[in-house]
Parts: C-alpha cells; sequence; structure tokens
C-alpha cells in the first residue's frame, strides 16, 4: 500500500495501480490518481489549468459530436462522466471522472506506452522541446515509443517498474519489457498477443483515415487480468476457446530473435505514405489473416488510448505520422513475438 496517504473524502482512496503520471508523495504537491470506490470509476488530476482545460474540451468534442469518424475514436478510449470537485488534503481540487478499465480484474497487469517520437506540443517553450527530446532517447529516437511504467504478475509474484526504468531501455530493451509484461519470455501467450494486436489494429486503422487531431504525449494503456487469463487458456469455462483451439497449443516457443535498433529514416521524409516500424518489412502483418483470437478475452485484455491534455487540431488536414510510426513500431514488436 502506498505510505503517502493523502486526506480524501469517504468512498475515495489512492489508485494503487497507477504505473505512471505524478504520484502522491511526501515532498511534493503533485496530486495523483484516485479511485472511487463506491462507483467504480478513476479520478485524474486536472492538471494545469491550460492542460486540463484541452483536455476537458477534447472529451467534451467526443461526447458532443455527430462526426462518424470521431464517434469511432470513443470505442478506444476510456469512457468520461464528468469534472468533479473534490477536497483533498484541506484543498478543492478538480478530477476527471473515468471509466476504470481494470474495474473486476483480480490481477491486473497494466503498462502504459507513451507514443511518438515527438512528446512536446505545438506550443511548448524551446526549454520544453529540449527536455522532452532527451527523455526516454534511447528507445523513443528509433521506435516512437518508450515505457513510462509498468506492473505485472507471474507464477512468481508482483513486480512494478516506474520510469527510472523506462529511462534506461534502449529499443531492444523496451522488446524485453514488453515480454517480460506479457509473461513471454519463456513462452508466448498466443491468445493474448492476438487479442492485442486485434486491438491495436482497429486503433491504427482509425489513425489511418482521421485528420481531426494530432496527439503528443499520448499513451496507450494495455490491461489484462493475470487470473482470468489463465483460466481461459486452460479451457476451464470457455467453450468457444476450446472451439478455436481444439488442433492448436496456446503457447509457441518464443522465437524472436529479431533485432529491433535498426537504423530508421527521419520522420519528416514520409509525410506521404504511412509510416513504418524498423522491423515492419521483416515481420509479416497478422492484419488481413484470421487470428484465433477468442472474443471473450476482450473482458480480461484491453488496449485503450489515454492522456489528452497535448491533443492539437491537425495542421494542414493532415495524418498524424508521429503518432502512427510509433504505433507500428509497437504492432511489429508484438508481430514478431508470434512469428513462428
Amino acid at each position: 500500500m502506498n505510505q503517502n496517504q493523502p486526506q480524501l473524502p469517504k468512498g475515495i482512496c489512492v489508485l494503487e495501480t497507477q504505473v505512471a503520471g505524478h504520484l502522491f508523495t511526501n515532498n511534493t504537491a503533485a496530486l495523483g490518481m484516485l479511485k472511487d470506490e463506491t462507483i467504480g470509476c478513476v479520478l485524474k488530476p486536472f492538471g494545469k489549468p491550460e492542460c486540463g482545460a484541452r483536455e476537458l474540451s477534447f472529451y467534451e468534442s467526443l461526447q458532443n459530436t455527430h462526426d462518424p469518424q470521431l464517434k469511432k475514436l470513443q470505442n478506444f478510449i476510456p469512457k468520461f462522466y464528468k469534472k468533479i470537485r473534490l477536497e483533498v488534503n484541506g484543498k478543492d481540487h478538480t478530477f476527471f471522472q473515468l471509466e476504470d478499465l481494470t474495474h473486476g480484474m483480480q490481477q491486473p497487469c497494466i503498462m502504459d506506452i507513451k507514443v511518438g517520437k515527438r512528446t512536446w506540443d505545438p506550443l511548448a517553450s524551446p526549454h520544453k522541446c529540449k527536455v522532452e527530446e532527451e527523455k526516454y532517447a534511447r528507445c523513443k529516437q528509433v521506435l516512437g515509443i518508450c515505457l513510462p511504467g509498468f506492473q505485472v504478475y507471474t507464477e512468481n509474484g508482483y513486480k512494478k517498474f516506474d520510469r527510472d526504468y523506462g529511462k534506461k531501455l534502449d529499443a531492444e530493451g523496451l522488446g524485453e519489457a514488453l515480454r517480460l509484461f506479457l509473461n513471454a519470455q519463456e513462452m508466448v501467450c498466443e491468445s493474448l498477443i492476438e487479442e492485442l494486436l486485434r486491438q491495436l489494429y482497429d486503433i491504427r486503422a482509425w489513425f489511418r483515415e482521421q485528420k481531426h487531431f494530432h496527439f503528443y504525449a499520448s499513451s496507450l494503456l494495455i490491461a489484462y487480468d493475470y487470473v482470468a487469463l489463465q483460466k481461459r487458456l486452460q479451457n476451464e469455462k470457455c467453450t468457444a476457446c476450446q472451439k478455436s483451439k481444439q488442433q492448436q497449443q496456446h503457447y509457441i516457443p518464443n522465437g524472436n530473435g529479431l533485432h529491433i535498433c535498426e537504423v530508421v529514416d527521419n520522420l519528416d521524409d514520409v509525410d506521404s505514405c504511412y509510416p513504418t516500424s524498423p522491423t515492419h518489412k521483416a515481420i509479416p502483418s497478422f492484419e488481413n489473416e484470421s487470428l484465433n483470437t477468442c472474443r471473450c478475452l476482450e473482458r480480461y485484455v484491453k488496449v485503450k488510448m489515454i492522456d489528452f491534455a497535448h491533443v492539437f487540431p491537425s495542421a494542414n488536414n493532415s495524418l498524424d505520422m508521429n503518432y502512427l510510426f510509433g504505433l507500428e513500431s509497437l504492432i511489429a514488436i508484438l508481430e514478431a513475438m508470434l512469428k513462428r
């Protein structure tokens, strides 16, 4: 449990499963994320006024939209309920009330993956640009993604990794971290990877069409329930899994020896086509193939876009190539795990 417990209203507690972002600590005034135990939602601090206002505007624009493309985006983000005020440590603060993506999970494995080689927005100062450029540079500039934090349950117990761990990773190290998170260091859980890819393909398809927004410093949150997934993979209750996998093993040897730290072209050189990840050409895409994914896994495996304080209207009606580049890299790494 968190030893730096703040003074909170009844029914509100610290979100112990938070893996990235500002946390409650004794030596700072930063607010961490909270959980409303009475209705099963999470509370995200409003943050800096201009950032909070921008994120609120983003959520409200999706609530009020009649645009079919933006309505589709609602499927890829946590549900936004409302803006609320709470007293924390004797002071009033504003929070976003959001869907708890891990609600009902017994042992939630959670990873925050920040997407994009560029993580500063158009209004950032030169100093801010420089600071962001240097963060997670060893993997971010190669893959267009970085790893602020994650937690994982394994047969040996529970582990949590923070941003200090993520900052030490290079591109190949990030791949190793993903395998650790997915319990795939020795054997790959095929059904889990396939379900993650199915959801990521849907998000990628949306980004390949949308020209409404550019997302800076936004993340993908990946969550799965270790306990529930193990039960499903053991065919204890899921007849759909039995039918789809009756002639297949749920686990395949992890033969992923692919190096993912090749030099890639400058992002500015590919603005006329979809970006490709460093390993994209070497790995066959499973998007157009029939993935043997049992759709019941959707309840236990989730991929959602989060953190929208730095979302801006698309410049010149263009695709968000920065986000797409990182998304392609993540997909390529997961596809490599399925490569036999």
